[in-house]
């Protein structure tokens, strides 16, 4: 009985992460000219960012490029985020370069989300489990021994020691 469960939730969970994937949509013709732009398209950067994440590489090699090419855009160019892309995180993306874009994605995200109290250690904690969270997920990911140094960290509690002291900012 417990394995026919364990069978009928993961069909379930298996089934609505489809379904959510094939609803989003890359925005096409996007112009980013004015402050305007960008905060029009928050939204989108927000969907992007989960897609991205629930998204398994290599599934939609075009959708994917399109996403990462809309994020990389706005994210290069919004007023309002600025995202540095310290060493630690080249480092944690060197080998799985697409976790290079989940943080941007999910730091963005904490952004936009948190306008009125944004927190940059927050921001940075939330994005670097997203890349904890993506790797470990992901079935194509090759074997990184910083990102794994990174999950230990987390699993230990020390993620946000570890960012307030030795991240650089």
């Amino acid at each position: 009985m417990e394995k026919i469960f364990r069978t009928v939730l993961l069909l379930t969970l298996f089934i609505s992460v489809k379904a959510s994937a094939q609803t989003y949509e890359v925005p096409k013709d996007y112009h980013f000219k004015k402050h305007e732009d960008y905060i029009k398209y928050e939204p989108d950067i927000i969907k992007t960012a989960d897609w991205m994440m629930r998204t398994h590489w290599g599934t939609e090699p075009f959708k994917t490029e399109a996403a990462t090419q809309f994020l990389l855009i706005w994210a290069e160019g919004t007023p309002d985020v600025l995202i540095e892309l310290k060493q630690a995180i080249m480092d944690l993306s060197d080998t799985n370069p697409q976790l290079g874009f989940i943080y941007m994605g999910q730091y963005s995200k904490y952004a936009i989300q948190h306008k009125e109290d944004f927190d940059s250690v927050k921001a940075n904690i939330v994005a670097l489990k997203a890349i904890i969270a993506k790797y470990n997920m992901e079935p194509t990911r090759k074997r990184d021994t910083d990102v794994e140094k990174l999950a230990e960290l987390d699993k230990d509690g020390k993620l946000e020691h570890w960012i307030a002291n030795d991240f650089n900012f």
